[in-house]
């Protein structure tokens, strides 16, 4: 601890990098993290890639996805053949990113995390790695994010990497700021202020119809027990019971068909067109593996 209170001292000096990241990243590195253990039933470390650019010692984080990674001997061995297909991709829809570093979920900095930046530098000769810290408090007032960089240093004459801390800010744009400050109105049950209205509307209306059952259930046992004699029949109460029934034929009329049958059809266009939509999406995915994986037999091929 003490060695890396000193690097991070050092991480001060003028020549450390310019990080700007953008609250994409970090919503992606939280619902990747809470996605974990939502599906694991226990908090799980996460790792992914960082996606952006750098000029010069201004690096700006646009981006991240998600790596997938064993465990081999308890040791975290990312999957390089998902990384290369998935930067690939990336690179097709932004072509001017490229990979920055990695990130992951902790609490502190570990030998383990070493061993994991030693593979990322494969990608990246100088990889920044960034730390969130997952523990969530109310009386908080900054964002649980470190980042890092390492540093080569010759202790007993042998070569170790350490981790170096390197001040960030966040960068925005308007279309992000919009974004999150949509995402921020949230509630916990995933509504928002449009949202909130529509839910409550549909609430009401689901509320209202359960009452309606249950009120037109008890005339029908009512009926039923009188059909059945094991009540006295009270013609008052068919009487208004039929005054009620006599109500339903006033909106079976030709217009009210006509309205409700279109209605209806545009329910079931809208529904297919959905399907259809998810249905391209789909194959839109499977035809880009399928370019990508041609691709890299193309080449293999032209090598003999």
């Amino acid at each position: 601890l003490g060695k890396m209170a000193e690097q991070e001292r050092l991480g001060g000096d003028a020549g450390a990098l310019n990080v700007s990241i953008h609250p994409l990243v970090i919503i992606n590195i939280s619902d990747h993290f809470t996605r974990k253990r939502f599906l694991s039933g226990r908090p799980e470390r996460v790792v992914g890639l960082l996606l952006g650019t750098q000029e010069g010692r201004n690096v700006e984080i646009f981006n991240s996805f998600e790596c997938v990674h064993t465990f081999v001997n308890d040791k975290l061995v990312l999957n390089q053949e998902y990384l290369a297909t998935k930067m690939d991709l990336y690179k097709k829809t932004f072509a001017k990113y490229e990979p920055l570093g990695w990130y992951s979920t902790g609490y502190e900095v570990t030998d383990a995390d070493i061993e994991i930046h030693k593979e990322i530098c494969s990608i990246n000769d100088n990889p920044l790695y960034v730390l969130l810290d997952t523990r969530v408090s109310a009386a908080d007032k900054e964002l649980p994010l470190q980042v890092y960089e390492s540093e080569m240093h010759m202790v007993s004459d042998v070569a170790t990497m350490s981790f170096v801390k390197t001040p960030a800010k966040l960068e925005t744009v308007e279309a992000e700021r919009i974004s999150v400050e949509q995402v921020s109105h949230l509630q916990a049950s995933g509504s928002g202020s449009t949202a909130e209205a529509l839910t409550a509307h549909l609430g009401g209306l689901q509320s209202a119809m359960r009452m309606l059952n249950q009120r037109v259930g008890i005339i029908t046992q009512v009926m039923e027990a009188m059909h059945r004699g094991e009540i006295p029949i009270d013609h008052t109460f068919l009487r208004m019971s039929k005054s009620l029934c006599n109500r339903l034929p006033a909106i079976d009329t030709q217009q009210f068909r006509g309205q409700f049958h279109n209605e209806y059809n545009d329910t079931l266009l809208l529904t297919y067109l959905t399907t259809l939509t998810k249905g391209a999406n789909t194959i839109n995915d499977l035809v880009d593996k399928y370019n990508l994986s041609y691709e890299k037999q193309g080449r293999r091929r032209g090598l003999f």
